[in-house]
C-alpha cells in the first residue's frame, strides 16, 4: 500500500461535557453506512492515518525522551527540547498531539468495526478482514497509549468517548490482547498484493500479540503466563526472513520487504505534520551537510563508538562521512569533492531517516516509510521471552538471537564466529539481548519504551551523562540531570484534564497530580 487514504472526518464538539471530549466520526455513523465495499474499505483506511501521522511525534516519545537522543534546538515553550531535556510537564504540545491523534485513531477503529460489523450489505469474507484490520489498529493504539500514560480511558464502541475515565490497565491489556487475537485470523502478508500490500496481516498480528504480551508481563514484575503467550505468538509468525543488507530496510525503493512486518506508509515530500507526519527523516537530516546539530541528534558519541566496526549496523544506522549518505558527488551539495570524501559530522547523522536514493540539498523530501514491526524484532522478542518464562536461556532463545547477530555481521567471513557464547545465565542472557536491542533498533521509536519495560529508564539517562565526554556536542548531562522516576509515564495533557479533571486524574510527579504514593519504587532504577 504506497498510501493509505486519509478519511475526512467531521469534528463535533460537545462544550457541556466535562469529560474527555473525542470526536465521532459523523461520515461513519447512522443506518446507512457502509453502503457499499467500497465505502467499508475506505472506512478502514482512515482508521490507518493516525499510524502515518504518528511517524513525527512517535520519534520524540520513543527516541528523544531516551537516553540515546538529543534535540538540536533551544529550548521554546514546553514542546520536542522539553521532552529531550526530560523537562516536559502536563502542557507539553508533543504528549497532547500524540494523545490526541491515538484516540481519534481509536475512536475512527470503533466506528469502523460498529458500522461495518453490522452491514448487511457487505460481502462477508471482506467484512471479517476489515474489522480484524480496525481491531489490529485498535490494539497497537490502546497498546501504545497504556505504554505511555498506564490507565487510559478504554473506549470501545462509538458512542461511549463523550465521557470517558481512566481505566486500569490490566484492563487496557486485556482489551489489547482480545482485539489481536482475532486480528490473528488477517490473510498472511503473502497473499496481499497491489495496493493492499502492507495492510495488517496474520503475522503483524501474531507479532505484536507477542510483544504485548511480553510487556504486560513485565508491566506486572514478571508473570510467566504472560511470557508463554508471548513465546506461542511469536512460534506462529512465518513468511518473513531478516535482508542481508541491513540498509534495505530503509530503502524507498525496497519497501514491504521481506523483513518488514508493518509499517506506516509515506511518500516522497510528505514530511510536515499536516501532511502525515513523516517529519521524524526531515528532523534527522535539518541541518543536511552543516555540521550543526540537527532537530534530533544522538544524545553522545559514545554508544556509537561501542559498536564493533564490523557490524554493519554501525554504519546502517549512522552517517559519520559524508560518503556514507551518498554515492552522488554533485555541484548541489556544498563544499568541493575533496571535502565530500574526507569531510566528517561531529555527531553521525541517524542515516536510518535519510533517503539516500532521493537525497539533495532540500530537507524535506523523504520517501521513507516508518518500521514498526520487523522479523529481527520478533526474533529478540522471542529470545527474551523465553529467558524471561524459563528463567534461562534454551536453544531457541540462542538460536533466534544468534540469527539477528549473523546478520549484523554478514560481511565477515564466518559470521557464525559472532555468536553468543554458550551457558549464559539469566541475567547475562537477559543482558545480551538488551544491548542486542540497542544495537538493532536505533532511531526506530523502540529505546524509551524497551528502557521502561526493563524498569531502568532513569538508570539509563544517567549512566549516559556519566560516560559523556566533554566537548562532543552530548546531551547526555543534562538529560542525566533532569532523569526522574515520574517519567516511567508521561503526563496526562492538561487540556484533557481541564475536560475530566477527575475522570483523568493525572500521574504520580506531575503538576495536579493527587497521587500520593510512588508507584515506582519497588525493582524501578
Amino acid at each position: 500500500m504506497k498510501k493509505i487514504l486519509s478519511l475526512f472526518v467531521s469534528v463535533l464538539v460537545l462544550a457541556s461535557c466535562n469529560d474527555l471530549e473525542l470526536t465521532p466520526l459523523g461520515s461513519l455513523t447512522g443506518s446507512n453506512f457502509p453502503l457499499t465495499d467500497n465505502d467499508a474499505v475506505a472506512a478502514v483506511n482512515g482508521v490507518y492515518t493516525a499510524n502515518s501521522e504518528l511517524s513525527s511525534s512517535w520519534t520524540y516519545i520513543g527516541d528523544a525522551a531516551s537516553d540515546a537522543t538529543q534535540f538540536g534546538e533551544a529550548v521554546t515553550g514546553d514542546g520536542e527540547a522539553s521532552l529531550a531535556l526530560l523537562q516536559y510537564g502536563p502542557s507539553n504540545e508533543v504528549v497532547a498531539y500524540v494523545w490526541d491523534v491515538l484516540f481519534q485513531g481509536i475512536t475512527t477503529a470503533n466506528a469502523a468495526i460498529n458500522n461495518i460489523s453490522a452491514s448487511e450489505n457487505i460481502s462477508e469474507p471482506l467484512k471479517t478482514r476489515l474489522v480484524n484490520e480496525a481491531k489490529f489498529l485498535r490494539g497497537l493504539y490502546y497498546f501504545y497509549a497504556v505504554q505511555a500514560w498506564g490507565d487510559v480511558p478504554l473506549i470501545l464502541n462509538s458512542n461511549e468517548g463523550i465521557c470517558a475515565s481512566r481505566t486500569d490497565v490490566d484492563k487496557v491489556y486485556e482489551q489489547i490482547v482480545k482485539d489481536l487475537t482475532d486480528a490473528t485470523g488477517l490473510p498472511d502478508a503473502s497473499t496481499l498484493s497491489g495496493t493492499d500490500k502492507g495492510r495488517a496481516s496474520k503475522g503483524a498480528a501474531y507479532t505484536l500479540l507477542a510483544k504485548v504480551n511480553l510487556t504486560w508481563g513485565q508491566t506486572l514484575g514478571g508473570d510467566n503466563a504472560k511470557f508463554d503467550a508471548a513465546v506461542k505468538a511469536a512460534e506462529q509468525v512465518t513468511g518473513y526472513e531478516l535482508e542481508e543488507d541491513f540498509n534495505a530496510n530503509w530503502s524507498s525503493s525496497k519497501r514491504n520487504g521481506k523483513e518488514n512486518i508493518f509499517s506506516a506508509h509515506h511518500v516522497l515530500s510528505q514530511f510536515a505534520l499536516a501532511d502525515g507526519g513523516n517529519h521524524w527523516t526531515h528532523c534527522a537530516f535539518a541541518t543536511t551537510f552543516d555540521d550543526k546539530t540537527p532537530h534530533v541528534a544522538i544524545a553522545d558519541i559514545s554508544f556509537y563508538n561501542s559498536f564493533d566496526d564490523r557490524d554493519q549496523r554501525k554504519k546502517g544506522s549512522y552517517a559519520k562521512k559524508y560518503t556514507e549518505l551518498s554515492a552522488q558527488k554533485v555541484s548541489t551539495f556544498a563544499g568541493t569533492q575533496q571535502e565530500w570524501e574526507t569531510k566528517e559530522f561531529t555527531l553521525p547523522r541517524y542515516r536510518k531517516a535519510i533517503d539516500v536514493e532521493n537525497i539533495e540539498t532540500t530537507n524535506n523530501n523523504r520517501d521513507l516509510d516508518r518500521t514498526i514491526l520487523r522479523y529481527a524484532d520478533l526474533l529478540l522478542l522471542k529470545a527474551e521471552a523465553i529467558n524471561e518464562r524459563d528463567h534461562a536461556p534454551n536453544a531457541a532463545a540462542y538460536d533466534a538471537i544468534n540469527t539477528v547477530r549473523r546478520r549484523a555481521f554478514n560481511k565477515e567471513a564466518n559470521p557464525a564466529a559472532f555468536d553468543l557464547k554458550t551457558g549464559l545465565t539469566y541475567e547475562q542472557f537477559r543482558n545480551a539481548v538488551r544491548e542486542e536491542r540497542g544495537f538493532e533498533f536505533v532511531y526506530e521509536q523502540q529505546r524509551w519504551f524497551d528502557l521502561a519495560r526493563w524498569r531502568i529508564l532513569v538508570k539509563a539517562s544517567q549512566d549516559a551523562g556519566k560516560n559523556a565526554k566533554s566537548g562532543d556536542k552530548s546531551g547526555s548531562p543534562a538529560k542525566a540531570k533532569n532523569a526522574e522516576l515520574k517519567h516511567y509515564h508521561f503526563p496526562i495533557p492538561q487540556s484533557e484534564r481541564n475536560k475530566n479533571p477527575e475522570g483523568l486524574w493525572q500521574n504520580w510527579g506531575y503538576d495536579g497530580s493527587t497521587v500520593k504514593d510512588n508507584p515506582y519504587q519497588q525493582g524501578f532504577e
